[in-house]
């Protein structure tokens, strides 16, 4: 790690969060409100508590950055997206400051969506075939097949229950692959595992073996998901994942012989996305030479906070010191100053710290290379931690953060066939709460239908 954060901090995207009325969108996307809603006191009160005591005007961050200055008379709906997203996973107020309560939180986030929803776009009406050619391309990268023509022709699929029975009929095909490989791979940055290259000095038993059998791993896990019709949730609390022997080896994993791999419990530290090696490997350094053995936590950190908040980080320090090359990083990491380093550190780096028990290829490990891992550190809102089940027990309390962040994630595939750019818009965050407010605990057939519906 050769950049450090700044401490510009969460709370930077912390917009003003009170219900207005009398507001119009306009041409250029801009919210504009005549008025605070006489309605909403107690909003306008958290706004002054908890916003506008830094984003003043005048208050800089340690890397003079001036902080976003709150403007009552008008606030873009982009700034007004992004403040949702950081206030739905707890990433501010910051490390130290005061913070609402939870019914504060809730009221604030329906001020919000109420603001930015009251000026949506309606989804323009879909035919059946509309939805067939969707729905197709967004799980088979390919057209209709018959099945599907047949039931747009007879018009079913505008009934929600008829076009999730194809979604689930389509995600049992083969051609679901498809699914995986452009949607989910990118997303989860492992379209870069290839690039990933741990030297051999310091992890002889690699090769290009065992990077595909993580790859294998996270694909079957992934698609099974997908066909059981899990809640999406599940993709980080699933108590089972998929291995063959090479990869049941490398874990430590008993009683797994032969090539073919097979679904198996999984150990709690095990669980979910964040037990899997793939994932631990595309968050860490595989340079030769510099820093080649060591993990990183603000890698980490900022792949849990992006993958599973959908919260943006601050942009990084710069001139920040460097660390040593020769030591792990994350020790390192901890003794900084507070200013003008740990102060900002502290809201996310525990993110990363709580995977410290991995290394750089996803093996499990109680020491690194200068003594035992410390694994512990705290929530943005003060909630402890010490490793990865504590950290999935914290993520879990915000998994309506992530049924967000998913939702906009399919929306953006859906409408692009990416998944760049990585955060939504104030549409797609409308949207997403749309759907998510008529579902609000889907399975993957009836998210991935109202997606398609959403057009």
């Amino acid at each position: 790690m050769r950049r450090l954060w700044n401490r510009i901090g969460l709370c930077a995207l912390f917009a003003g969060i009170v219900t207005f009325s009398g507001g119009l969108i306009s041409a250029q996307g801009d919210l504009r409100f005549a008025k605070p809603s006489t309605q909403n006191g107690d909003a306008s009160r958290a706004f002054d508590t908890y916003c506008t005591s830094c984003h003043n005007g005048a208050l800089r961050s340690p890397s003079g950055t001036l902080l976003l200055r709150f403007n009552r008379a008008e606030t873009s709906a982009d700034t007004w997206s992004r403040a949702y997203r950081q206030l739905q996973a707890s990433a501010m107020p910051p490390v130290g400051a005061p913070r609402p309560d939870r019914a504060t939180v809730d009221a604030m986030l329906a001020s919000i969506e109420r603001t930015l929803g009251a000026h949506a776009n309606a989804p323009s009406a879909a035919t059946s075939a509309d939805l067939a050619a969707r729905v197709a391309m967004l799980l088979w990268n390919s057209a209709p097949d018959a099945a599907l023509l047949e039931e747009a022709h007879r018009g079913r699929l505008n009934d929600p229950a008829a076009l999730e029975r194809q979604v689930q009929r389509m995600l049992a095909d083969d051609r679901a692959q498809a699914f995986v490989d452009r949607f989910f791979f990118p997303w989860l940055q492992l379209d870069t595992l290839a690039e990933a290259d741990p030297d051999k000095k310091f992890f002889p038993e690699y090769d290009v073996s065992l990077r595909d059998a993580l790859a294998k791993e996270t694909e079957l896990f992934l698609l099974s998901q997908l066909r059981d019709n899990r809640d999406p949730l599940e993709l980080w609390s699933a108590e089972y994942t998929f291995l063959n022997e090479r990869l049941a080896t490398h874990y430590g994993v008993a009683n797994v012989s032969g090539a073919q791999f097979r679904r198996v419990a999984s150990t709690p530290e095990r669980a979910g996305l964040l037990g899997h090696g793939s994932i631990l490997m595309v968050t860490s350094r595989h340079q030769h030479g510099v820093d080649a053995a060591y993990t990183t936590p603000a890698t980490r950190a900022k792949w849990v906070q992006l993958h599973f908040l959908g919260a943006a980080l601050p942009n990084g320090f710069p001139g920040a010191q460097p660390v040593k090359p020769e030591l792990p990083i994350t020790p390192q990491t901890r003794a900084l100053p507070a200013e003008p380093c740990g102060n900002c550190h502290r809201n996310f780096f525990p993110l990363g710290y709580a995977l410290e028990h991995f290394d750089p290829i996803g093996r499990w490990r109680t020491s690194d290379q200068v003594g035992p891992v410390d694994a512990s550190g705290a929530f943005v809102d003060g909630t402890p931690m010490n490793g990865v089940i504590d950290l999935r027990h914290v993520l879990l309390q915000h998994g309506d953060a992530f049924r967000t962040n998913i939702t906009e994630k399919l929306l953006v595939y859906a409408a692009t066939g990416s998944v760049r750019p990585a955060s939504g818009t104030p549409g797609t965050l409308v949207r997403a709460r749309q759907i998510l407010g008529a579902t609000p605990r889907p399975r993957w057939s009836q998210l991935i239908a109202a997606v398609v519906r959403s057009g």
